[in-house]
């Protein structure tokens, strides 16, 4: 799958950073990169809307100087760019990620090997740091888990590190399903079956904990048929949004009868842990 890179140059950075990232995760974008004169923002090309982009650039060009350049991204360009800049991610005493070129890591009880290949998972971004910790206050021993928009996978083979016996990975983004399966292999996790597809992949199984790290609009699209999948006594972690997007989604789970256990967050980014109400 291709990506587009959208890299805004700007004159101030805070707070106009945050409210680009707000205002283009709204129409697709998925990951963003930000640095000290501004954001690099990822979406799929077939989702890119330029108009949208230039409409909210020019927003912001009211209020501070910048520049913008728009490329689309190759495939063999993200992962070498990728490991140049890697480094190992250590999500909290007992969970550590690290590339498959890194030396291991013996004193942490989770030791996560990671090769992205354009699947969103790393451990670096914010969500993807938030649902990892919010995992370890979860019993997985024996559970069966669903990982919605799994990516790299990174969340799957985590959950069955913790004990979780029956695991499914549902990505709709063929790159990510071939790269959930090879890290599955460098983990020696043998016991998630990962799916291409989309969310109607799920069918009428029921799952113990269910996990999304996807996106606003996805989640709000397809969270009727996420607590469609929950056991009685299910939990369920959803990720990838902003602060101004909590509202939106509480009321949706709240008319799907479900009640919020923990909202937390990372910089600008949220983490919702619910059940059942």
């Amino acid at each position: 799958m291709e990506y587009t890179e959208v890299d805004i140059r700007l004159k101030e950075v805070n707070p106009f950073a945050d409210i680009l990232v707000a205002k283009l995760n709204e129409i697709e974008f998925e990951s963003y990169v930000e640095d000290e004169n501004g954001v690099k923002a990822y979406v799929q090309t077939q989702l890119l809307n330029k108009d949208a982009v230039k409409e909210i650039i020019s927003e912001i060009s009211d209020l501070t100087e910048l520049s913008f350049t728009i490329n689309k991204v190759k495939q063999e360009n993200w992962n070498a760019q990728w490991e140049s800049n890697y480094s190992p991610v250590v999500i909290n005493k007992d969970c550590v990620i690290r590339a498959h070129f890194h030396n291991p890591f013996p004193d942490f009880k989770h030791e996560i090997i990671i090769t992205p290949k354009m699947s969103f998972g790393t451990g670096h971004h914010e969500t993807t740091s938030l649902m990892m910790n919010e995992m370890f206050a979860l019993d997985f021993k024996g559970k069966s888990v669903l990982d919605m928009g799994s990516g790299t996978g990174i969340l799957a083979i985590l959950a069955s590190k913790l004990g979780a016996k029956d695991l499914v990975g549902i990505d709709f983004d063929e790159w990510a399903f071939i790269n959930a399966q090879e890290n599955a292999e460098l983990n020696n996790i043998s016991n998630i079956q990962f799916v291409h597809g989309d969310a109607t992949a799920v069918g009428k199984a029921k799952y113990d904990v269910i996990l999304a790290n996807i996106n606003r609009n996805i989640i709000l699209n397809d969270i009727e048929i996420y607590v469609g999948a929950m056991d009685d006594s299910a939990e369920i972690l959803l990720s990838g949004f902003l602060k101004e997007d909590i509202s939106l989604i509480l009321e949706k789970t709240k008319q799907l009868g479900l009640k919020l256990v923990v909202s937390k967050n990372k910089n600008k980014w949220q983490i919702l842990h619910l059940k059942r109400a």
